[in-house]
């Protein structure tokens, strides 16, 4: 289903913004409001009705009474007070769930002001939650994300937090992700292509990395949108990707349907919030995502910070980057054996005798068939002698005529694989 509504809001807005772009306004807070209204409209649009949910534009309020810069759009829930004789409204931190600045070219000195803006949102934010306000959250999305990116599953907050410093602090980055407001950048014109748009974004970043306060891989939106090509952040919300040597992949780029990634952004952060399963994608094509920037906490120069590494794909390298298409994992029988059996525990220690037996019995290293299925993220550690699932839902495992066995948690993209299949 997102795939298909993301396409009709997509020839929608460049309809709109068409005729918007031939008017002549020149006044240009009317043109801002223009696209502002447009930028709400779509939004609308792909918001469940079944949710109480608003969108408005206004100021966002922080726990002593203090106001954020003005924000275009905001999708909000609960109660907040309208800016009298202003179509203006005043909002509380804790329940915002999306905020976006909207601009009619996304240059330098716009991108800019925007960065800086939703910057101010999120500190707010970890503000918030760093003064305990409000009940305890759901952070379960946060230990899933968390996993998927390093092949670790805390147990609790205290094993969080007895990580090595690096590693604890990328959990709670992940989880001021999952619980912070969606903060996106839209762009209807400006850089003209992908590889644009990555090169200008790049130079913006290296400019400021001279003075690192406040460019944090926190402080970063979590999209970017500039025509039809975008900027990703891979927080596990619901996109990540596993480390590389010690790296975690954290911007992409895309060049195919950036409304496709704001509701996939938007319905994973109501899914979380409210309990609620929205409907699922009706496509196995998945998003073509080109790596950008990664990062590391580190130390340099007795100083502990982000340290980042770009990407920088000539043109030709990265035009030739194509979508995968989404198909269950397939295993051999040993790790089918595994996987059920942790699945049937819950974990599993590596130390045991009699599994260690059993596997070796049957010609196959323990240790490299458990480190290969924390690899491909079906299993993570949850200490240092222990696996489990990186899922708390059910796992599914089937097996095809020519005798692959097939393994997944995804029983809808599962189902759509199966009646493509011929």
């Amino acid at each position: 289903m997102i795939t298909s509504v993301s396409t009709l809001l997509r020839e929608l807005m460049e309809k709109e913004a068409a005729k918007l772009a031939q008017g002549h306004i020149t006044h240009p807070p009317t043109i801002g409001a223009m696209y502002e209204r447009l930028t709400r409209d779509i939004l609308d649009r792909a918001i469940p009705a079944s949710l109480d949910l608003h969108i408005i534009e206004g100021f966002i309020e922080d726990a002593q009474g203090r106001l954020s810069p003005q924000v275009d759009v905001m999708l909000v829930v609960g109660e907040g007070r309208h800016v009298p004789f202003t179509s203006s409204y005043v909002w509380p931190i804790q329940d915002v769930i999306a905020v976006l600045e909207v601009k009619k070219n996304l240059f330098g000195a716009d991108l800019d002001d925007a960065f800086r803006k939703l910057r101010s949102v999120m500190q707010m934010h970890v503000e918030f939650l760093q003064c305990g306000m409000g009940s305890v959250p759901n952070v379960q999305p946060t230990f899933q994300a968390f996993a998927r990116l390093t092949g670790r599953y805390p147990g609790t907050w205290h094993d969080a937090d007895a990580l090595p410093h690096e590693l604890s602090s990328i959990f709670h980055t992940l989880m001021t992700e999952q619980l912070g407001p969606v903060r996106i950048i839209f762009g209807y014109e400006g850089d003209r292509g992908e590889f644009s748009l990555r090169k200008g974004r790049i130079e913006y970043l290296q400019d400021h990395l001279a003075t690192p306060a406040g460019f944090g891989i926190g402080s970063f939106p979590n999209l970017i949108v500039c025509r039809k090509n975008s900027l990703l952040k891979m927080n596990g919300q619901p996109y990540i990707s596993p480390m590389i040597d010690g790296w975690w992949p954290a911007i992409v780029s895309n060049s195919e349907n950036p409304i496709r990634l704001l509701i996939e952004l938007i319905w994973t952060r109501l899914s979380n919030q409210f309990q609620k399963q929205l409907p699922m994608d009706d496509t196995l094509r998945m998003e073509r995502l080109a790596a950008l920037l990664s990062t590391r906490f580190a130390e340099r120069n007795g100083h502990i910070g982000w340290e980042y590494r770009f990407d920088q794909l000539p043109r030709k390298q990265l035009a030739a980057i194509e979508p995968a298409s989404w198909e269950p994992e397939a295993i051999d029988e040993h790790a089918c054996i595994i996987l059920i059996q942790v699945a049937r525990l819950g974990e599993l220690d590596v130390r045991e005798e009699a599994f260690r037996r059993f596997i070796m019995n049957r010609g196959v290293d323990p240790d490299r068939l458990i480190a290969g299925l924390v690899d491909r993220r079906m299993l993570a550690w949850s200490d240092d002698h222990t696996v489990r699932l990186l899922t708390t839902g059910p796992l599914f495992t089937g097996f095809t005529p020519d005798g692959r066995t097939l393994v997944t948690e995804e029983t809808d993209l599962l189902e759509l694989w199966r009646r493509e299949q011929p």
